[in-house]
């Protein structure tokens, strides 16, 4: 009874915060937006208004130009004259001059301006008479006049309709800093920035010293509008817009922490607001429940019993309410299925160690030892005394590393060691019946390997995959296949009909199948110990050999159990 009301209510209280979040969010945000928008729009409108004067003083020039006569002598005074007046009203102008469009010869400057010589290269004259019918922006330059913080350039083609060879280009260079300076910063808040760039997103100018390339990503991204971006550890209400007018664009970035900051207060407060109502609604579901369902505490007591791990407890019978009763059963019924499956997990963990016995057991195989012994004391006997000591080396090599401290996992190099020192016991005690090559890629050196995987593969190709009549070959491969390791463990034996090999498959995964322990036991292991990536691969082609290949993934090769 107290779950489900429970459920319900938090649900309810869950539903209602997150309405108010949403609300509350959804309201903030929108308001914040219009505000910064409006804020956005009015910079655009202040630069709009600012070039809008820029090319309105191109405009008179020209028109002004147009209007004298083409044979007049008075034209580099009278263009000088008309020059200062407009300086004396646009205070931003810096300096005004005209040059023939043909060959870049002076014409007319402003009084203050001397003439620079050539200006055929300059990038300004080229694109001028390149684009005739617009006007052409600089970069905004800084500290590049004296006293000039920010400052750009202005150049036109302009035409003489009475006579083409008199065409020009005129060249007004302004100062920016008055309309940097209308716009500071710390109106934007903290790390806010106002963006100019061209068409091809090239910066133009920007209020930040230091302009990143996310920056520039982040207009990409826009194009054209508004969004709400992540950038500098900070939120930003991000507005680009084309100045009209001129080929560029403006970007502005201001800061939106204190909305985002705004937010997840009232969050945080609204969902500790909820989380103690729902506190205030349990307990009081609770006191009234335990003053009433006397039967219920009565099942408390026996899960708490159990739920203490004491599962020795005594269950009993309780009389109460239809529902309690049903809930006793239930919990009597479950207690029973936990019963069952714990018995049958001992159960399996029993089984499991057996079988982790018997491999061990398989692995430290006693008549091998004994053979092994044996064949050490004939060799003594004889006054063989340098092969005895040779085996008793190999077969000490073979349990230190079989034993391995315990260890899981042992280095790559130790498993196929180990392998190599039961190879070369084996030929010491039955001589040249057969012979052995290992291939280690070079690189496998550091990763580790589960042990024991190599050994039982090669006892199976020297007891049954080797011809008795012949001179046997075993080879033992270690290479790197794309993301795995692979061994391939190779014999010249009898080989296997296909029947036979799909019989070998089937054991590796079945359990009602027995064909020994050796490969289902290494095919268990690295399964456990590398998940469904690693598997083992039987080829054989009968009378002419067997390969047995073991792939693990060289990610689970790389962990290993070395302190």
């Amino acid at each position: 009874m107290i779950l489900p009301t429970s459920l319900v209510f938090v649900f309810f209280i869950s539903a209602l915060v997150l309405s108010a979040y949403l609300l509350y969010s959804s309201n903030v945000t929108e308001n914040s937006n219009a505000q910064m928008e409006a804020t956005s729009q009015q910079v655009l409108a202040n630069y709009e208004t600012y070039f809008d004067s820029v090319i309105s003083v191109s405009d008179s020039v020209i028109n002004e130009y147009g209007k004298l006569d083409k044979n007049s002598k008075t034209t580099e005074s009278h263009m000088q004259d008309y020059f200062d007046t407009i300086k004396t009203f646009k205070s931003e102008i810096l300096e005004m001059s005209l040059y023939k469009s043909s060959d870049g010869s002076h014409i007319a400057s402003d009084s203050s301006t001397s003439y620079n010589g050539d200006v055929t290269s300059e990038t300004w004259f080229s694109q001028a008479n390149e684009y005739p019918l617009i006007n052409v922006f600089s970069r905004v330059y800084e500290n590049q006049r004296p006293n000039v913080d920010y400052s750009f350039t202005l150049s036109r083609h302009v035409s003489y309709d009475k006579d083409n060879s008199l065409d020009a280009v005129l060249k007004v260079d302004f100062d920016f800093a008055k309309i940097v300076d209308s716009i500071p910063p710390t109106t934007l808040g903290s790390d806010g920035r106002f963006t100019i760039y061209d068409k091809n997103y090239a910066i133009v100018y920007s209020s930040s010293k230091n302009s990143l390339d996310e920056e520039v990503s982040l207009i990409k991204d826009v194009v054209v509008g508004s969004s709400n971006i992540r950038f500098l550890d900070h939120d930003f209400y991000l507005y680009a817009a084309t100045i009209t007018n001129t080929s560029w664009r403006v970007a502005i970035f201001i800061n939106s922490d204190a909305v985002s900051n705004a937010i997840t207060s009232f969050s945080l407060w609204i969902s500790l607001i909820g989380l103690v109502i729902m506190a205030l609604a349990i307990l009081t579901f609770l006191l009234v429940s335990n003053s009433v369902t006397h039967p219920i505490k009565q099942l408390q007591k026996e899960m708490a019993d159990i739920e203490s791990l004491n599962y020795g407890a005594t269950l009993h019978s309780i009389k109460g309410p239809k529902e309690v009763e049903e809930l006793n059963e239930s919990f009597q019924s479950m207690m029973k299925r936990i019963e069952e499956l714990t018995n049958s997990v001992v159960s399996e963990k029993e089984e499991q160690r057996r079988s982790e016995l018997k491999a061990l057991q398989n692995q430290i195989n006693p008549h091998f030892l004994y053979n092994t012994l044996d064949s050490i004391i004939a060799m003594i006997d004889k006054g063989d005394d340098t092969k005895a000591e040779e085996m008793i080396v190999a077969l000490s090599k073979f349990f230190r590393i079989s034993i391995s401290k315990g260890r899981d996992t042992i280095p790559l190099l130790n498993e196929v060691e180990h392998a190599r020192n039961y190879m070369l016991i084996q030929k010491m005690r039955f001589g040249d019946s057969f012979s052995y090559d290992i291939d280690v890629e070079k690189g496998l050196e550091n990763y580790y390997v589960v042990k024991l995987i190599l050994q039982p593969i090669v006892e199976n190709s020297i007891g049954h995959g080797l011809k008795e009549d012949e001179q046997g070959h075993i080879s033992i491969k270690a290479y790197s296949e794309e993301d795995n390791i692979r061994f391939d463990v190779s014999d010249n034996g009898y080989g296997m009909t296909p029947a036979k090999v799909k019989e070998l498959e089937d054991s590796l995964t079945d359990k009602s199948i027995y064909n020994g322990v050796g490969l289902k036991n290494v095919y268990q292991r690295v399964r456990i110990y590398y998940g469904e990536k690693a598997n083992l691969l039987i080829k054989s082609i009968e009378d002419s050999g067997t390969t047995i290949s073991i792939i693990i993934p060289k990610e689970g090769a790389i962990a290993h159990e070395e302190k």
